[in-house]
C-alpha cells in the first residue's frame, strides 16, 4: 500500500518551525505520555541554534501539498551527553539521529525509511563516519525498524522504565 496523497520530503526551513514543532510534540505526547508536555525540549526551544544555523545538522520532514507535516526525521551532531558510550564515539565523527517520528496514520507505509534515506545521504555529504540513535523497546516496530537499516545495538541500559537501546551505523555501509 501506498500513502494515498501526494507528500513531498524537503530539508525544512526556519519559517516552518512552528508547524514542525507542533506535529513532532503532538507525536511526542502519543508515543511518550509519561513525558512532560508542559515545556519544549531543548533542541525544540532552541530550534534556530540546533537545526538552522549548524551546517552538520537538519530536520526533513515529508509534507502533503497543503502544507501538513506528516513525518520528520533530524540529524545534530552527537554532543556526547551520554557519558557510558564515551568510548563508542569519540573517535569519529558521529551525527545522532532524533525526533524521526511518522504520523500514526501514514505508519507501515515505508514514510520512514524514505525520510532516513534522505537524512543518511544529508550525512554523507557533510562527511559524518558514525550515526548514533537511541530508542526503546516499548515503541512498536522501533527496534526491527532501525535493525533493517543497518543499525546494531551498542548498549541496552536495564532500567525499569525506559530500557533504553543505544544503537549505532558506520555511514559508509549503507547505501540509501
Amino acid at each position: 500500500m501506498k500513502i494515498q496523497q501526494p507528500y513531498s520530503i524537503r530539508k525544512v526551513q526556519a519559517c516552518e518551525r512552528d508547524q514542525i514543532v507542533e506535529f513532532m510534540m503532538r507525536v511526542r505526547k502519543e508515543i511518550f505520555p509519561m513525558l512532560t508536555q508542559d515545556e519544549l525540549p531543548p533542541d525544540l526551544l532552541h530550534f534556530n541554534e540546533y537545526y538552522m544555523e549548524q551546517d552538520d545538522a537538519a530536520i526533513f520532514a515529508a509534507f502533503f501539498e497543503d502544507g501538513t507535516v506528516i513525518g520528520t526525521i533530524a540529524i545534530t551532531p552527537y554532543d556526547g551527553r551520554f557519558v557510558q558510550l564515551d568510548r563508542f564515539y569519540h573517535h569519529s565523527k558521529t551525527a545522532e539521529v532524533v525526533k524521526c517520528y511518522v504520523d500514526r496514520n501514514y505508519r507501515r507505509f515505508g514514510l520512514g525509511s524514505i525520510l532516513f534515506g534522505e537524512a543518511l545521504q544529508f550525512c554523507k555529504q557533510a562527511d559524518y563516519e558514525t550515526l548514533y540513535l537511541h530508542t526503546h523497546p516499548f515503541l512498536p516496530g522501533a527496534i526491527p525498524f532501525w535493525k533493517s537499516k543497518g543499525f546494531e545495538e551498542r548498549l541496552a541500559e536495564d532500567d525499569p522504565i525506559w530500557n533504553t537501546l543505544h544503537m549505532d551505523m558506520q555511514v559508509d555501509q549503507h547505501d540509501a
